[in-house]
């Protein structure tokens, strides 16, 4: 995964893309709108100040037009990849019924 400075920058790069397809300004006010946030989150966002949680990067994806991959500089090799990726990983192990039991 890139870092803070990096994700911000693709962001900010997603957003401009977006708007040189559509012809019409995208601006971080449009972008904060699109995806209900504040225009003080994006700014955030798009200095590197953070990392947004995956829902929001997800949404900025599909909002600008790009795949997530992009944004955030890791290749899912499948979607099974990316569904971990989302949920944090498969299930370590399984416990039996007897395993809860005091």
């Amino acid at each position: 995964m890139y870092s803070r400075n990096e994700l911000g920058a693709n962001v900010k790069k997603a957003r401009q893309k977006r708007a040189a397809r559509s012809g019409e300004d995208f601006s971080q006010k449009n972008l904060a709108v699109k995806i209900g946030e504040t225009v003080k989150w994006v700014k955030k966002l798009e200095r590197g100040e953070f990392y947004p949680d995956w829902d929001a990067l997800n949404f900025i994806a599909d909002v600008c037009g790009v795949d997530l991959e992009i944004l955030i500089g890791e290749k899912f090799k499948d979607e099974v990849d990316y569904q971990d990726a989302v949920k944090g990983g498969e299930v370590s192990r399984t416990l039996d019924d007897n395993v809860l039991t005091i």
